[in-house]
């Protein structure tokens, strides 16, 4: 099957199945885009260090690190009710998976926070909430193990201290030079001991000092945009899976039904010759028609349409040739004694004389209705069809031709969206 053949079968013949498929996904976009309220994004910034990150992978790390706790739905649900949005666990759930998201700025420490809201202030509120509860944590998160750290540190300092202060009370108390000598060592290393918990003591302080700390940039006036329609990806997309589909119940149409691929694959079927189309001028296709009869001895050409909307088409262009058999059954045949056509002339009803047609045989178009018992054995068929029709409507017109025993005198072809009728 060739490719133009595929386009009649399928494509042409199902389009109305195709345009259906087509139009239905597009109306059920528009539809829930007509019903969608429009959607806002509010973007907040939150830088997460003072310092650039060594690489790519090290600013995911830090987005990463924010998006996770953004989206906790213990968090995410504190914040809906700091904005004045109290939701519930599914809620807050539903919100921290579809309606929050976190990306990095390219390779700096700068992180976009966004909520998505179909309420303009609704979401700007939430986000800024969020920011806070964001930032709280990542400051404060590990601040436990710190204060932990510190307490120790300042208990070991004060232990220390209050060790090397009795040693100092003790020294002063004592005589003898050996004893003062053991207090002068002991002295020595409760010193020591003392200065190593308050340098780790001043280290840790130090540590805390210089920690980076996350700040927002813009948590009270958030960036507030309208999230752009989705409708042109959406209906490309139902236009894609309606085209899709319909194309697919076609084939499957055409499998169960097959029809004829086009009017060339008709007269090759019926070893026919095309000779012409119901848009020409009704007069040259009775001259094409009446010719190719008589070069095959047939007088009475019987128009036969494949199906139902063919048998119509054959209806009118009879109808449309209805004139020229009038002219033809009005004129008159006149031969030699010889054969030979011979010219002549007859008198109007007002006495002008008419030139009459001389022809030396006579062809008559009708259905199949039409045929007169004594025509049947000089009759012959032309198929008149779109070269749509399915097959099982060609097997029967194979079937009534194979029945008289007429030959196929021809195919005329019904040219779509054109008048049979000619204007005078």
């Amino acid at each position: 099957m060739t490719l133009d053949e595929i386009m009649r079968r399928i494509v042409r013949a199902h389009l109305n199945t195709i345009l259906l498929c087509v139009l239905v996904p597009l109306a059920v976009v528009l539809l829930i885009e007509a019903r969608t309220p429009p959607t806002y994004s509010a973007q907040v910034r939150l830088q997460t260090q003072s310092t650039a990150p060594g690489s790519s992978t090290e600013a995911d790390g830090l987005s990463s690190r924010v998006l996770a706790l953004a989206t906790t739905p213990q968090v995410v649900r504190s914040a809906l009710h700091a904005a004045g949005r109290p939701a519930s666990s599914a809620d807050a759930l539903d919100a921290s998976l579809h309606r929050v998201t976190a990306a990095r700025l390219g390779e700096s420490p700068v992180v976009v926070l966004s909520v998505l809201d179909h309420d303009r202030d609704a979401a700007s509120r939430t986000v800024s909430a969020l920011a806070q509860r964001v930032t709280g944590f990542m400051n404060t998160g590990d601040r436990a193990q710190f204060d932990a750290a510190l307490s120790d540190v300042n208990r070991r300092s004060s232990a220390a201290l209050r060790h090397r202060d009795q040693i100092q009370k003790d020294l002063l108390h004592t005589d003898g030079l050996q004893a003062r000598a053991n207090l002068q060592v002991l002295l020595d290393a409760a010193q020591k001991d003392l200065d190593q918990v308050q340098a780790e003591q001043t280290a840790l302080t130090l540590s805390q000092v210089n920690r980076d700390q996350v700040v927002t940039v813009d948590a009270a006036h958030p960036t507030v945009d309208r999230v752009p329609s989705g409708l042109l990806p959406r209906a490309a997309l139902g236009i894609l899976l309606g085209a899709l589909v319909g194309l697919a119940v076609a084939v499957v149409q055409e499998t169960v039904r097959p029809r004829i691929a086009g009017i060339r694959v008709l007269a090759r079927a019926l070893d026919a010759p095309i000779l012409g189309s119901t848009g020409e001028r009704s007069e040259a296709l009775a001259g094409s028609m009446s010719l190719a009869a008589r070069r095959q001895g047939v007088e009475t050409v019987v128009l036969v349409g494949v199906d139902d909307r063919d048998e119509k088409a054959t209806r009118q262009l009879l109808d449309t040739m209805l004139p020229t058999r009038a002219q033809d059954v009005a004129s008159s045949s006149v031969l030699s004694p010889n054969g030979s056509v011979s010219s002549g002339s007859r008198r109007s009803g007002d006495g002008e004389p008419e030139p009459s047609v001389r022809m030396t045989s006579q062809v008559r178009f009708t259905d199949r209705y039409g045929v007169a018992p004594a025509e049947e054995p000089t009759a012959g068929v032309v198929v008149v069809s779109a070269g749509t029709a399915r097959r099982t409507a060609l097997d029967e017109v194979q079937d009534i031709v194979r029945a008289m025993r007429w030959p196929v005198v021809g195919v005329v072809e019904v040219a779509p969206r054109r008048s049979w009728r000619v204007s005078s």
